[in-house]
């Protein structure tokens, strides 16, 4: 009899009405007033929950910043989060069902321990307790579970999983010795991270009730995120188109400053489509372009395109240069010159190699016809000295892999871009780039006998401010929708799949 009243008498404090206007009269009892139970199993000590739930918080290893939120908020002995003197209210299970979901965006449920949650919760409303796993361990787990998941949740599916400005700038190896490692500098985007204010914020909304308001308003909102998780829901993807939707899945939760979705005017860049997508409201440029090689990478960072120079000189990088220092003849014939810092514009045959690699000397190429940048580049404001431009050699737009470039991106169609980019398109203005970017301006270079086009002064046009400036994302999806709507996928050029791939391997597998 003692047993059963017991047990009745705990499912009175357990459970909350969802009738508001019930009353109960065992409402105030504490989780304390259990202490007195002779049933060791069923008897609730929240100091002997304490010490399980220190043993958890010990043997937890967790890496994420949330996780580590998570034992530092229990080593501290803060209060309970989602136990208390009803036991476990309805807060739990809205986080129970957005944790169901995470399948959905190609995430492991596992990750959760969302069973073993529902499992506890099955416990301890149905009073399933033994005396190897009593109430008090259950009711420890779940605090512990419950919490882990839920910090975990919060703080990853609105921030990401990933962490790039990290992880991109550490996956690729440029250098290295017995002693150091230097990697490839390549993501240079403003971010927004996860702080202290959030994670308190995000523990004041359990205490508050505000759990399913705030797992609501952290959802991603882009168009290409819940177009990606439509595509997963595919039953016939291979293992490959599902570890790429899962990679631009998450790179779709990183909380950039800017983002195309929030301008009508804007160039994107593709760096594994090889294409650039120039949008203004709903028309659309687009094009093939270059990109880096291997070694030489184009970074991954967001702009705004200021300018446009015709017709650019090209300082040559230390690089390439150091091979042509002193090559006279291999200067003239690309119409090269040395700038000296101390002596100004020189003759090619005074090119030093010493002075080059000194900082002191560049080799610089004169604008106009075979210039490496083309006739035209497209300026904007980078830690990486990477544009847009035109390009000399416009016979690689003809192949499939297109990393040819020293970390800048050609453009397949320069001149139409320098149109997009106008805000008015003014046909004098836009003669005068026309014409500018077609003239002849190294007339000592016609064969002999070829009788050189005579300059009009007037019409030649040097540098066009861009008014109002136009966003540029230099980007990385390996799936991104075609103009139908179409998803195509893009081979991983840089192995940035495979980076976060190793980092979110215990998330997916």
């Amino acid at each position: 009899m003692f047993r059963n009243f017991c047990i009745l008498l705990f499912m009175a404090c357990l459970f909350v009405s969802c009738e508001e206007e019930k009353k109960y009269s065992n409402r105030d009892i504490t989780i304390e007033a259990f202490s007195e139970m002779k049933t060791p199993s069923f008897a609730i000590n929240s100091r002997t929950i304490r010490q399980k739930l220190k043993l958890i918080v010990k043997a937890d290893t967790g890496k994420f910043a949330a996780e580590k939120r998570v034992r530092s908020y229990y080593r501290e002995n803060n209060p309970f989060l989602w136990i208390d003197r009803h036991g476990i209210d309805d807060r739990a299970d809205s986080l129970v069902a957005y944790l169901e979901q995470v399948e959905e965006t190609g995430i492991s449920s596992e990750f959760y321990n969302v069973k073993l949650i529902k499992s506890d919760l099955g416990k301890l409303r149905e009073l399933k307790f033994t005396d190897d796993d009593d109430v008090n361990a259950v009711m420890a787990r779940l605090e512990f579970n419950l919490t882990r998941a839920y910090m975990v949740y919060a703080a990853c599916q609105r921030y990401g999983y990933v962490n790039p400005t990290y992880t991109m700038n550490h996956c690729a190896v440029k250098d290295s010795d017995s002693t150091h490692v230097e990697y490839f500098h390549v993501f240079d985007v403003a971010m927004n991270h996860p702080g202290e204010d959030y994670y308190s914020s995000i523990i004041n909304k359990v205490k508050h009730d505000s759990v399913g308001q705030l797992l609501q308003s952290i959802q991603p909102q882009g168009k290409l995120y819940a177009r990606l998780l439509e595509e997963l829901k595919k039953q016939d993807l291979t293992a490959d188109q599902r570890r790429k939707l899962i990679c631009n899945i998450e790179r779709c939760r990183w909380q950039v400053k800017d983002s195309p979705e929030q301008h009508e005017k804007y160039v994107m860049v593709n760096l594994p489509a090889f294409r650039l997508y120039a949008h203004d409201g709903d028309s659309l440029l687009t094009m093939k372009i270059g990109i880096g090689k291997d070694k030489t990478r184009t970074p991954l960072l967001h702009s705004k395109i200021k300018r446009m120079d015709i017709n650019p000189k090209w300082f040559v990088p230390k690089s390439i240069a150091k091979n042509i220092a002193g090559r006279t003849g291999y200067l003239r014939r690309n119409n090269m010159y040395v700038f000296d810092k101390k002596e100004g514009k020189l003759p090619p045959e005074r090119s030093s190699y010493q002075r080059v690699m000194d900082g002191k000397q560049y080799i610089v190429q004169a604008g106009g016809p075979g210039n490496s940048l083309g006739r035209i580049i497209f300026r904007f404001d980078n830690n990486f000295s990477v544009y847009l431009h035109d390009t000399n050699s416009p016979w690689i737009f003809n192949s499939s892999r297109r990393a040819v470039s020293h970390g800048c991106v050609r453009v397949e169609k320069p001149f139409e871009l320098a149109v997009f980019l106008l805000k008015k398109k003014d046909d004098d203005l836009i003669e005068r780039i026309r014409y500018s970017m077609k003239a002849d301006l190294n007339p000592n270079d016609n064969e002999e006998g070829e009788e050189a086009e005579e300059i009009d002064n007037d019409m030649l046009i040097s540098t066009v401010n861009v008014d109002p400036e136009i966003p540029v994302f230099l980007s990385y999806f390996t799936c991104y929708p075609q103009k139908s709507g179409e998803l195509s996928y893009y081979n991983d050029v840089y192995g940035y799949d495979r980076a976060i791939q190793r980092e979110m391997h215990r998330l997916i597998e």
